[in-house]
């Protein structure tokens, strides 16, 4: 069980960093501005701010429900899908729109990517303790 505690501990970690840019995006969107969609500021206005502080504490709850129980396959396909969504995103705004800068994807580009990454690897492994565990 010592990889469930890893797991839990990692959305943990992953769900207070959310809360950050949940912060950042409802008191200072100047903050994406500069440092996140640092090729294109004048793109990021006040609604765009609090539209992505409310997508990302949505997907802070969804780490914290799965740290709580990542044995759930629902809690947990839920939350796979959010780190897929948010390294597609990430990508499409790098590659696509160009609006952020290698420098300022990588962070989140890292999050994203280790979580899909092991969340996927993971879906058997996890999903099945439940089953052990009833």
């Amino acid at each position: 069980m010592q990889s469930v505690k890893a797991l839990r501990r990692w959305l943990v970690i992953v769900a207070l960093l959310r809360l950050l840019a949940v912060f950042l995006g409802y008191f200072n969107h100047t903050k994406f501005q500069t440092n996140l969609f640092d090729n294109s500021p004048r793109e990021v206005t006040e609604l765009c701010g609090r539209v992505f502080a409310i997508w990302t504490l949505l997907t802070c709850a969804l780490c914290c429900i799965c740290a709580r129980n990542p044995c759930v396959p629902s809690i947990y396909g839920a939350t796979f899908f959010s780190f897929v969504a948010a390294l597609c995103f990430f990508l499409l705004e790098l590659f696509v729109y160009q609006t952020v800068s290698w420098k300022s994807a990588l962070q989140p580009l890292i999050v994203a990517g280790v979580s899909t990454l092991w969340m996927g690897a993971g879906w058997n492994y996890y999903t099945t303790l439940s089953l052990d565990l009833e």
